[in-house]
């Protein structure tokens, strides 16, 4: 289902007077869609099952959130609409239940305000849309689905998320990783970043040292067949497999290499 029509059919709701009302509601319009009622504090509580989901106002994830396919293939789809800001405490996760292994879920967020995830939150494979904010990914995030927004996508160190779309400016941490990034500003990838095609950048593109891209003369040449990457910061870390590394910038070692 397009997100358009989810929110000409959620508009339809909210001007009913309808929008907060409790349980599920059926509008009688061509699609003959449900919407159900989100709660503005989401956690462990009872599990969501598959549907199309509309708060009208902010909306917070505080621990796990569990959406419940109810073993049917045929649609594990969950649509939420939020007419506030979304925001998720630390290491806050989004689960699924009763999901067939052979199933893709879909899960969008479609939000009228700021985006931000905290430190190490993961919300899966969530396409978030964002009308009228940021979207922010706090360090060691995850987004995996299609990230949109009017304004600027910032992703923290370690962050993952999938393709970025940004009216604004994007930024990607130090080692944070994304798929084809398309900004309306400038592009900013840290140290060790690693980000697909560069599908369009609306002003200067800073690749930071150790970051991967494809598609713009600024992006570095491709590894050469066989060769790895060398972190620019070496120490406590995971071992290294024998192997040719190469590294375009300056390298230092910090306590303890191991070599497995």
């Amino acid at each position: 289902m397009k997100l358009s029509a989810i929110l000409s059919s959620v508009a339809f709701v909210a001007s009913a007077g309808l929008g907060n009302a409790a349980g599920g509601l059926r509008v009688e319009n061509e699609r003959n869609l449900v919407v159900l009622n989100l709660p503005a504090a989401l956690g462990v509580s009872t599990p969501l099952v598959a549907g199309n989901y509309f708060q009208g106002a902010a909306v917070s994830l505080t621990g796990i959130l569990t959406l419940n396919a109810e073993h049917d293939c045929t649609a594990p789809e969950w649509t939420f609409t939020i007419g506030g800001t979304f925001n998720t405490a630390a290491s806050s996760t989004v689960v699924f239940s009763n999901l067939p292994s052979t199933c893709v879920p879909v899960v969008n967020w479609v939000v009228t305000g700021a985006v931000t995830l905290g430190a190490l939150s993961n919300v899966g494979i969530s396409n978030i849309e964002c009308t009228a904010g940021e979207i922010t990914l706090g360090a060691g995030a995850k987004a995996v689905g299609d990230l949109t927004s009017d304004a600027a996508i910032n992703l923290g160190a370690d962050a993952v998320a999938g393709d970025l779309n940004a009216g604004a400016a994007i930024t990607l941490g130090a080692n944070a990783v994304a798929g084809v990034l398309n900004a309306g500003a400038a592009i900013t990838l840290g140290a060790n970043a690693v980000a697909g095609n560069i599908a369009n950048v609306g002003a200067a593109l800073t690749v930071g040292a150790g970051a991967i891209c494809t598609g713009n003369s600024l992006c570095p040449a491709p590894l050469a067949p066989g060769t790895l990457q060398l972190p620019a910061a070496l120490g406590v870390s995971t071992p290294l497999v024998a192997g040719n590394y190469i590294q375009s910038a300056a390298v230092s070692v910090t306590g303890i290499l191991t070599l497995n």
